[in-house]
């Protein structure tokens, strides 16, 4: 693969996130309504309290997120990163359109929340352990890591990071603790335009760019996708893998700390 080099961000993910399927999940009720009694009723300020009865019903209890409904996982997601995230789905910049379900959603959510209760979610957000993909969430079948360790290294580390733990100089968030299906969605998302290209979203038309420039086809993304897997622990009670040949933690066994 030739690429042109420039330092361009990677995968600008985080809250919400539609996936375009022949048949969407249907949302759950109470995200369709963003004044839904879960929302109206929450009066708490306690960050806790207000992620177990508004959020965790699409993003899971333990903010894993829920492949039926196409929600990423979040927990341990930066502060800063979930912030600005926030301020996109209240600002316009994300979930503007009814027909892209999740998004939609998120946005009606964020708007419905005071903003002291926004701060006090992405508090305890920030502070959940970050739940490793495990299973489907890590699947990514028919794809070469090591093709895609070469994408990854050109085009995403700079901004990253080497072991894709995030920066938030260039506002990158980190990409381990995703699921493989999400990350795959959002890059083909970023491609198509459905994300990143409201004006003022700096590091989305960031996104666009690479991803209309630097990715060929679908293997390719499929691949960049499976080698950030590998970034990841290995799930516990499962056998540490050997990484891929020329990565950073190619002698590095990685477990799960409980």
């Amino acid at each position: 693969m030739n690429f042109i080099r420039q330092p361009l961000a990677l995968l600008i993910l985080g809250l919400g996130g539609a996936v375009s399927h022949a048949a969407d999940p249907v949302p759950p009720a109470h995200a369709v309504d963003p004044v839904h009694p879960a929302i109206a009723a929450t009066k708490a300020m306690d960050g806790k309290a207000i992620f177990q009865a508004v959020c965790a019903h699409c993003h899971g209890a333990n903010g894993e997120g829920k492949i039926e409904l196409k929600t990423p996982s979040i927990a341990g997601m930066p502060s800063w990163y979930v912030t600005t995230q926030f301020a996109n789905f209240r600002e316009g910049r994300r979930g503007q359109n009814a027909a892209d379900p999740q998004p939609f959603m998120m946005a009606g959510i964020a708007k419905a929340l005071q903003p002291e209760q926004v701060k006090a979610v992405i508090t305890h957000v920030e502070k959940m352990p970050v739940v490793v993909p495990t299973g489907k969430d890590r699947e990514m079948a028919g794809t070469d890591p090591k093709e895609g360790m070469q994408l990854f290294q050109e085009r995403c580390m700079e901004c990253h990071r080497y072991n894709a733990s995030g920066e938030m100089a260039f506002g990158s968030p980190p990409l381990t603790g995703r699921q493989a299906w999400y990350l795959e969605e959002q890059l083909k998302r970023f491609k198509s335009g459905k994300r990143g290209a409201i004006k003022n979203d700096v590091n989305g038309a960031k996104m666009v760019q690479m991803t209309s420039l630097f990715i060929e086809d679908e293997q390719m993304l499929r691949n960049v996708v499976a080698y950030i897997m590998t970034l990841n622990p290995e799930p516990a009670n499962e056998p540490s893998k050997q990484a891929v040949e020329g990565s950073p933690f190619k002698d590095d066994v990685r477990t799960v700390e409980r």
